[in-house]
């Protein structure tokens, strides 16, 4: 989101601090980096399972969410007020409680509007429906598991259709929009589920990344075929090798720029590492790191083992 949402708590009528040690415990497991040893970050971004993000500012005080996803951030956000006793602000919209008694010890400019919500009813859905109130969406199935691409509605591989498979015949619900590496194979249209269940790369002879790289041959061959056959592929202006580490096959988090991958320098090292294969000068290096841009070009490709969790790169080649 362009806007932003804020937890805080009253008492009397002005701010009072909230419970650092919940501050920790909810957000310290999704906080990029970990929390430090004592006290809260000036700034912090956040990673949810769901793949969704935010930026945090603030302190005990009051906290702002910047840039914030819908889902699992906002469930967040949720269990934060609930375990602090907080309001949630979302921008323009009224401040949301748990406990009628609180709305007493809000500013008198707030008390008015305030929205009391059951504990067991703040959810991030409710904080998003309060955002963005637009009827329910159709319910759709459940995505089969992919190992090497856990999130594939994220990276943009899988969107959501209403059309039958060209595969199967079935209305799915979901449509692969990645890659075929095929002779006869159609160019779009294939569900998730033929992938997984191996009946699109049979049906024909397709993969859905081109090569996997296995430069010492640590990497079996029941993986390498996982991944080429029965796992979702990814939009790429090229054709990257998908990415191995300690002798598994990586996941694909995404394709990230410049600013995506401040948060994870472990995946610039490794990119840096393979930038200096293309026997360029460090400068030359540098200003390519600088230049990657997620929804443009050049694009990087991250990526994290499933061993050790190291955060891996790739990106377009500059020719």
């Amino acid at each position: 989101m362009s806007y932003s949402l804020y937890v805080l708590r009253f008492v009397d009528g002005q701010p009072a601090p909230m419970d650092e040690t919940a501050i920790r415990e909810v957000l310290g497991p999704v906080t990029v980096g970990g929390m430090p040893a004592t006290g809260l970050p000036e700034c912090w971004d956040l990673e949810a399972e769901d793949g969704g993000g935010a930026e945090v500012y603030g302190n005990a005080l009051g906290l702002t969410f910047s840039r914030f996803a819908f889902g699992d951030v906002l469930d967040r956000v949720a269990a934060l007020a609930r375990r602090t006793r907080a309001g949630v602000v979302p921008q323009d919209c009224p401040i949301i409680l748990t406990d009628e008694d609180d709305r007493g010890h809000l500013p008198e400019s707030l008390r008015a509007e305030a929205l009391v919500v059951a504990p067991e009813a703040l959810t991030g859905r409710a904080i998003q429906h309060l955002i963005s109130p637009h009827p329910e969406p159709r319910r759709r199935p459940a995505l089969p598991r992919f190992p090497y691409h856990p999130n594939p509605v994220a990276t943009g591989s899988v969107t959501p259709s209403d059309a039958p498979c060209v595969c199967c015949g079935q209305e799915r619900g979901w449509v692969y929009t990645g890659p075929v590496h095929a002779a006869d194979a159609p160019d779009s249209g294939i569900c998730p589920y033929c992938i997984a269940f191996g009946k699109a790369a049979e049906r024909y002879d397709a993969t859905f990344t081109e090569g996997i790289e296995n430069i010492e041959g640590d990497v079996p061959e029941d993986v390498v075929a996982a991944i080429l056959r029965r796992t979702p592929g990814f939009p790429a202006r090229q054709s990257p090798t998908w990415l191995t580490h300690c002798g598994d096959g990586a996941e694909f988090l995404g394709p990230a720029g410049a600013r995506e991958l401040e948060k994870h320098p472990d995946a610039v090292d490794d990119l840096r590492r393979r930038c200096a294969e293309w026997t360029w000068p460090p400068h030359q290096v540098e200003g390519f790191l600088a230049s990657l841009d997620k929804a443009g070009r050049p694009t990087a490709y991250l990526f994290r083992c499933r061993l050790c969790a190291a955060r891996l790169a790739c990106a377009d080649s500059p020719t």
